[in-house]
């Protein structure tokens, strides 16, 4: 009777080792997947990724697209954001622009200071902001034409590079800014310039 009751202990004691390993097994299997998975990243690629995040989250970069009006562009283009500038309200988003459109090539680099309206209702999450600043740009037209000494041979100013800025206006003028963003960073915004390359943007974009 006494054996029974030991080999029934044993057995005990033995099936209850063999769970704990199973799970001990099942819980380390997450971990290792893990850990062999970064363990394939090589070490300099982890290093320039690490530092590519923390640069975009540090100077807050963002894209940003629409069109233009008068003259019709297609517009995109990239900037940084710096704040608080001053007070926390206020912040310097300097940003570089391209358009793109049937006669006109548009490059612009822009200065701009935006504050937030510190009143303003959150309406659904949207904050207002104004905004203005100076804007760089270099402007190309191209336009279509006919060789007086051979009408049959037309001479087409599109057809040259768009972006070779040899022939180009290089115009200095303000931006005028009135958009609204939310928490994400995603942005809705109108910008018009005056005294420079007249033009007015509809644009949509997100900040990282």
């Amino acid at each position: 009777m006494k054996s029974i009751q030991v080999s029934i202990a044993g057995l005990a004691v033995l099936l209850i080792c063999s769970s704990a390993a199973r799970a001990q097994e099942v819980t380390n299997q997450p971990t290792a997947g893990v850990a062999a998975q970064q363990s394939n990243v090589p070490a300099p690629a982890q290093r320039a990724q690490d530092t590519v995040e923390r640069t975009v989250r540090r100077f807050r970069i963002g894209v940003e697209g629409g069109s233009g009006l008068d003259p019709e562009l297609i517009m995109f283009g990239a900037h940084g954001t710096f704040a608080p500038i001053f007070s926390r309200y206020v912040s310097f988003r300097p940003g570089i622009e391209f358009g793109v459109g049937e006669v006109t090539t548009f490059m612009g680099i822009n200065l701009d200071v935006l504050y937030t309206l510190p009143g303003a209702t959150r309406a659904g999450g949207w904050v207002p902001y104004l905004g203005a600043g100076p804007n760089f740009g270099l402007n190309h037209r191209g336009f279509s034409a006919l060789d007086e000494t051979s009408p049959d041979s037309p001479l087409t100013g599109t057809d040259r590079n768009r972006f070779d800025f040899s022939d180009t206006d290089f115009e200095g003028g303000v931006n005028f800014i009135a958009g609204a963003r939310r928490d994400n960073g995603f942005f809705l915004e109108m910008k018009a310039t005056a005294y420079g390359v007249s033009n007015v943007r509809l644009l949509a974009g997100f900040t990282f």
